[in-house]
């Protein structure tokens, strides 16, 4: 990137002399061509004017004029110092050209005569240097009477207007604006790479595992947004991560505790340790802490598919407060039996457009996470009701509630079973991560009330299109 912004501010410097050099040029050749048509409306002018003075001038044989050339050429003298002050011209020169082709000189120390071309065309203008001096010169002709011509020079210097001045002031100034242009890529560059290559660093540091690296905040642009985006970004690298370490030691004790009893009552079998009495009591526990062990695979399988989106929707019609009321009264003998009331509040929302199974697989985890921290005589209830995003389905329980400040991680996975498992020590704890990655697939939304002493409502928003 340092290479393309230098390159780019290079590019646009010599595009921005050559445009001034081409202006340059464009002024030049203005400048001229109106000096020249200048030069030639004041060489009419000034020729009319001689020949208003001396276009009576007989020189034919015998008429004796060319014996008074002396008179003659300060007679012409006159009329052109006169004609070079009218004009504005710094030089005007005349010579008579005779019938028979002689020319004569009528100035003194000619310098234009003596550098114009012959049969040079009126409507040319020569550019000679004279003394050093870069002058716009063209030619004028008078007829004189019999058959003679007076040849005028005139000329001034090129240009009329200061083109070398100005010329050389733009050369300057654009000059002076692609050196800042350089040294502002320069610049620009090099206090970007710099920011860049500290964007890398922390990039590649966290590429090879160190998640604390991050990346510096200078300045208030792009860069810095991108550098704050960055750090955000890792920031949640390094809180997943840590969640991820926590769910790993989690996950290993939960499935140590059961293997270590499945492991010693097998050993004891297998020892011939227990008793005909303590078979019945022995198949009682490996039956269920085989149970929580499966269950605690199946949901980790479920959630990983979950998480990566490895499942489809399948959504059809279907009479909702029924399908609720069918998979809640599946609940019924197992909260009978821990002593605890279902309550059914649901309100008729007719056949809406869902996917009946990932509503069951909803309701089925929320009731496990209800039973499992409502203590006996306690209550859960089953709310159903319309709202104008789709269907709310809530679980209430009567339990010991959440801590406020353990409600934004509610949906952590295990957070919950390791914070309160004194209470309830069964269940894989995946539970409400499974329902808030279900609700998320189905585009609803999911929140949370609780507080210490008054149970637990998990609300769940289901559009039903």
């Amino acid at each position: 990137m340092q290479r393309k912004i230098l390159l780019g501010a290079l590019v646009v410097a010599l595009v921005t002399l050559a445009i001034g050099v081409a202006t340059i040029a464009v002024v030049q050749r203005s400048v001229r061509d109106q000096a020249q048509d200048e030069l030639f409306r004041q060489a009419e002018a000034t020729a009319t004017f001689i020949e208003e003075e001396l276009g009576d001038l007989d020189l034919s044989p015998g008429s004796g004029a060319l014996r008074r050339i002396p008179k003659l050429r300060e007679q012409v003298a006159r009329v052109l110092r006169t004609a070079r002050i009218v004009g504005g011209h710094d030089i005007v020169e005349a010579a008579i050209q005779l019938p028979n082709g002689r020319t004569t000189a009528l100035v003194a120390d000619p310098q234009l005569l003596t550098r114009i071309p012959a049969g040079v065309d009126e409507r040319s203008a020569l550019r000679l240097d004279v003394d050093g001096t870069p002058m716009l010169v063209t030619v004028r002709r008078i007829a004189l009477a019999s058959d003679a011509e007076l040849i005028v020079a005139i000329g001034r210097s090129e240009p009329l207007l200061p083109v070398r001045f100005v010329t050389r002031s733009l050369l300057l100034a654009l000059g002076v604006g692609a050196a800042l242009v350089i040294g502002f890529g320069v610049w620009f560059s090099t206090v970007t790479g710099r920011r860049l290559r500290g964007l890398e660093t922390a990039s590649r540091r966290i590429a090879a595992g160190d998640l604390s690296a991050r990346a510096p905040i200078d300045g208030d642009d792009e860069i810095t947004e991108v550098s704050e985006a960055f750090n955000e970004m890792a920031d949640q690298l390094e809180q997943a991560r840590r969640r991820e370490r926590d769910f790993l030691m989690s996950v290993g004790h939960d499935l140590r505790t059961p293997l270590t009893a499945i492991r010693g009552y097998a050993e004891a079998l297998d020892a011939g340790d227990v008793s005909d009495e303590d078979l019945e009591r022995v198949a009682t526990v490996l039956h269920t802490q085989t149970d929580r062990l499966s269950r605690l695979v199946e949901d980790l399988m479920l959630l990983a598919r979950l998480e990566a989106r490895e499942f489809t929707l399948r959504p059809e019609r279907v009479d909702l407060a029924a399908h609720v009321k069918e998979i809640a009264e599946t609940y019924r003998g197992r909260i009978d039996a821990a002593r605890i009331r279902l309550v059914l509040d649901l309100t008729d929302v007719g056949e809406v457009v869902v996917d009946p199974d990932r509503i069951g697989q909803i309701l089925a985890n929320l009731l496990d996470n209800a039973m499992r921290y409502t203590p006996e005589g306690g209550t859960v209830t089953v709310g159903l009701a319309p709202t104008t995003a789709g269907v709310a389905l809530t679980v209430t329980d009567s339990g010991p509630g959440i801590d406020p400040e353990d409600l934004p991680r509610v949906f952590d996975r295990l957070y919950v079973a390791q914070r309160y498992r004194p209470v309830r020590p069964e269940g894989s704890g995946l539970g409400l991560s499974i329902v808030k990655e279900l609700v998320d697939a189905m585009g609803g939304s999911i929140s949370v009330d609780s507080a210490p002493g008054r149970g637990t409502s998990v609300g769940v928003t289901i559009p039903t299109a």
